[in-house]
């Protein structure tokens, strides 16, 4: 078990849509939490749910220091792709932090 683990699934993620679809039910459950980390093991990434949750607290702290240096702003050539009606979006989104996205996104609904 393991950090690495909890970081290579949310990587999978990122790259998987049907385990994006998976991890959106599971964070839907009451135990949302444990459902992930179960999706996960079961997808054989062995990482507890504690060591999901610092994950989550490191990649938000992440975040929230990077925005708060405007540093999530676009680029003139992301810009031009999506004015250029380019399906970029979530490669930008997901740049640096893969999964992280998902999981802020999901969050507005996340008991943890």
């Amino acid at each position: 078990m393991s950090t690495q683990a909890v970081t290579d699934f949310l990587e999978k993620v990122s790259e998987d849509q049907t385990l994006q679809s998976e991890l959106v039910q599971a964070l839907k459950s009451d135990n949302d939490r444990e459902a992930v980390t179960q999706l996960g093991n079961g997808r054989g990434y062995e990482f507890t749910s504690e060591e999901l949750w610092a994950e989550i607290q490191k990649r938000q702290a992440e975040f929230e220091q990077k925005r708060s240096a405007g540093e999530l702003e676009l680029s003139d050539e992301e810009l031009e792709a999506v004015a250029g009606g380019e399906v970029l979006i979530v490669t930008m989104i997901l740049t640096g932090a893969a999964a992280f996205a998902i999981t802020v996104a999901a969050g507005a609904t996340s008991k943890w």
